[in-house]
């Protein structure tokens, strides 16, 4: 990896693919809120699109970790599956992936300068 830390807003948008993976595999074994699994994919796709590059950093760090990539699991969230054990897998990737991710914004969301705001820095007005 090349830069040690993510900025703020690369752990906002790290935020949104663990919360949207997270919603798709409950939705892939659960069923019960079909809008909660569309919003959460077209989040996912959203994601991709407007974050590749960071995403394919991720998909980088992942591999050399061996662990799953969020890259990975999102372009394959594109076919529905076909039974129950597939159902089972792509769920389980998810987790891991959200998992990988959670890792990635407590290790490396500690600024190395002002890349990320303190709480107490920022001012409500």
């Amino acid at each position: 990896m090349t830069e040690q830390y993510f900025t703020a807003g690369e752990i906002e948008i790290l935020g949104k693919v663990v919360n949207s993976l997270g919603i798709m595999g409950s939705q892939i074994l659960l069923r019960h809120r079909p809008e909660l699994y569309l919003q959460a994919h077209a989040n996912l796709r959203k994601c991709r699109r407007d974050s590749e590059e960071l995403l394919k950093r991720l998909d980088h760090m992942a591999r050399q970790s061996k662990d799953e990539s969020a890259l990975r699991i999102i372009e394959d969230l594109d076919v529905m599956p076909e039974d129950a054990a597939q159902s089972l897998h792509i769920a389980r990737r998810c987790l891991l992936a959200s998992a990988f991710l959670g890792h990635c914004i407590a290790s490396y969301s500690h600024p190395r300068s002002e890349t990320v705001v303190r709480l107490q820095d920022k001012r409500l007005n």
